[in-house]
């Protein structure tokens, strides 16, 4: 019993198909329908998938201000929050000593990786100091160098003297006498106390350290 014609072949007006150009057809069909599933499948598993080029979506209101805004330079921030601020030492003077910041100390002190010389009088080392520092005047290390100096028993331990900062050189004198005596990491906290103080960190008070 033959099969009825499809209706696009019942549609057909022309000049019968035949049987090839019919198997023809259905071939063509077949393997266009083959290619169309077999794209589809390559661009949902193949690893990169097959470039869309969509247009972007400009997003609005404050979630599109935090995507457009550059962050801000603020001194002293990295941008990179994992990245600690590195305590860089101020420039060297003409006398060769190294100069820290009151960022370069606070580090030092919070590590306890320094010792700290108190180069002021001893009545303002009594008023207050930083917490475990030495008192070693600077204007009478004939006295106070028998004293403390026995106390530094590595002279390759840094130390770091501090007085009134500024011009204040009582902190120059001490780690002057350090170096002559054969200490090789003497330093100078320029702010000094004044700086300690105003930024609020630890200090202590009494004649001990």
């Amino acid at each position: 019993m033959a099969s009825k014609p499809s209706a696009s072949l019942r549609s057909y007006s022309g000049p019968p198909f035949s049987p090839i150009a019919r198997k023809t057809l259905k071939e063509a069909w077949g393997l266009f329908v083959f290619s169309a599933i077999f794209a589809l499948l390559f661009d949902l598993f193949y690893a990169y998938g097959i470039e869309l080029k969509v247009p972007p979506v400009k997003k609005s209101g404050i979630q599109g201000m935090v995507q457009a805004a550059p962050s801000p330079e603020v001194p002293g921030w990295t941008k990179t929050p994992s990245q600690k601020p590195s305590p860089t030492p101020l420039p060297y003077k003409g006398d060769n000593f190294q100069r820290l910041s009151l960022m370069g100390v606070k580090d030092r002190f919070d590590k306890g990786s320094c010792v700290f010389l108190d180069a002021r009088k001893p009545e303002e080392y009594t008023e207050g100091h930083i917490p475990g520092a030495l008192n070693l005047y600077g204007n009478e290390l004939e006295k106070y160098v028998p004293l403390v100096v026995p106390q530094l028993r590595d002279k390759d331990q840094e130390i770091v003297a501090y007085c009134h900062g500024g011009d204040c050189d009582l902190s120059l004198q001490v780690a002057k006498a350090l170096t002559e005596a054969g200490y090789t990491k003497a330093k100078i906290f320029e702010g000094g106390w004044p700086d300690w103080k105003k930024a609020g960190y630890p200090t202590t008070k009494g004649e001990t350290p």
